[in-house]
């Protein structure tokens, strides 16, 4: 799980760096691999970080 967290972070970092504390703060906070996973992959496709925050719901 750390792994993809970090996995998220970077890419959090590389494509919408303004709002990458809004998103980790909620990353951080789920132990589900499933969603880690989903929300990694939702990152490579994502046009902006609205796309990553809402699944963070």
């Amino acid at each position: 799980m750390e792994g993809l967290k970090n996995a998220i972070e970077l890419g959090m970092t590389l494509k919408f760096p303004g709002d990458i504390k809004a998103v980790m703060v909620r990353v951080n906070k789920i132990n589900d691999i499933y969603t880690l996973e989903k929300i990694t992959q939702a990152i490579k496709t994502a046009k902006d970080s609205s796309e990553i925050l809402a699944l963070l719901k």
